[in-house]
């Protein structure tokens, strides 16, 4: 009866298309969820879209709402009560759906990593002496046994491995220009400043920050918004700059090139089979998904999640295509910035 079973398990799995569906198939039973537990992250990533974590927070600065949303099913929608009741402040929503707050006194400052989907709660060293705010961070998850909690100061960028005793810490002869994001491909853990020059943060045997020299974009380009994001083992830099109406924005695309003798950003026209998720606020690595089209989605389009209208809170852009910021509806449009919504597109779990 086991033998014969299994298959269909499995022909069932291959049939689901949005990860709420994938959620209730791991929670049949226990071989129903050992089936989903042999999956590897890359597996799952690439048969789903992300879940769109909407966090609002109070003037005070605490969580009064959360909620999930999945564009595969968009009838569905719940919310994450026991986190908006807690009474402990978390203004910060990291990458890979986690909420991020300091406790304790300046001269021992510790960090809090919060899983809203599980209540799991992970809590770091005391920082250094002398440093006891940041202006950029990042949760890296290279593997489940190798995640790590990155902080970036404005001369400082501090590093600690998930589990370890303490914080290593580095202090770069190259200052970056602050609003650092961070993506990670193949391993390698890139991060670009606000001024959109690339860096490689190495993390072993020390930390190290290095930049890379990078053509193929033209000197004094200017943008509004920049995402990194690895799709399918390659970086992508996404952009948002102005067209030639004032009130118009598009999206471009490049690829990093390593294989000639500089590196360079190569254009794309178009993104191929592919689907990218990103958010306004705050600014955290894109993910992508290919084939969109299998569980209703659109390849060679960008999800932007928007902060404003909460009903609808994302809309789905083509590469190239103009984005009207007059527009309500847009991702762009200047609403009332009181609200203090802030999105995150995440795999739970994951």
């Amino acid at each position: 009866m086991t033998t014969a079973s299994t298959p269909s398990r499995h022909t069932i799995l291959t049939c689901l298309c949005s990860f709420v569906d994938f959620i209730s198939f791991s929670s049949v039973c226990r071989s129903w969820r050992a089936v989903t537990s042999s999956l590897s992250p890359s597996e799952i990533t690439s048969r789903f879209p992300p879940l769109l974590l909407i966090a609002s927070y109070t003037r005070e600065g605490r969580v009064s709402g959360c909620r999930v949303l999945d564009p595969a099913s968009p009838s569905f929608s719940c919310s994450l009560g026991r986190i908006c009741s807690a009474s402990a402040k978390f203004p910060f929503l990291t990458n890979h759906g986690r909420f991020l707050r300091s406790v304790g006194p300046a001269r021992q400052r510790q960090h809090v990593i919060l899983n809203p989907f599980t209540g799991e709660e992970i809590q770091s060293p005391i920082m250094p002496k002398g440093y006891t705010s940041f202006n950029r961070f990042h949760y890296t998850h290279l593997s489940s046994i190798d995640s790590a909690l990155l902080l970036f100061t404005n001369d400082t960028v501090f590093h600690w491995r998930i589990g370890s005793s303490s914080w290593s810490c580095h202090s770069p002869r190259i200052r970056t220009s602050g609003g650092e994001i961070v993506a990670i491909v193949n391993g390698t853990v890139y991060a670009m400043d606000s001024g959109e020059r690339l860096f490689v943060l190495d993390l072993s045997p020390e930390l190290h920050l290095r930049q890379l020299a990078v053509g193929g974009i033209g000197v004094g380009s200017f943008s509004f918004q920049s995402f990194l994001v690895d799709c399918g083992g390659e970086l992508l830099f996404l952009r948002l700059v102005p067209t030639e109406r004032i009130i118009g924005m598009q999206l471009e695309a490049f690829r990093l090139d390593l294989s000639a003798n500089q590196a360079r950003w190569v254009k794309m026209e178009t993104l191929g089979n592919w689907a990218i998720f990103v958010g306004y606020w705050p600014p955290l690595p894109g993910l992508a998904v290919e084939n969109p089209e299998r569980w209703g989605g659109r390849s060679n389009c960008v999800y932007f999640a928007t902060n404003e209208n909460v009903d609808w809170p994302w809309m789905v852009i083509k590469l190239g295509e103009e984005i009207d910021t007059s527009n309500p509806e847009s991702p762009l449009f200047n609403g009332n910035p009181g609200q203090r919504v802030k999105t995150s597109w995440v795999y739970p779990g994951l």
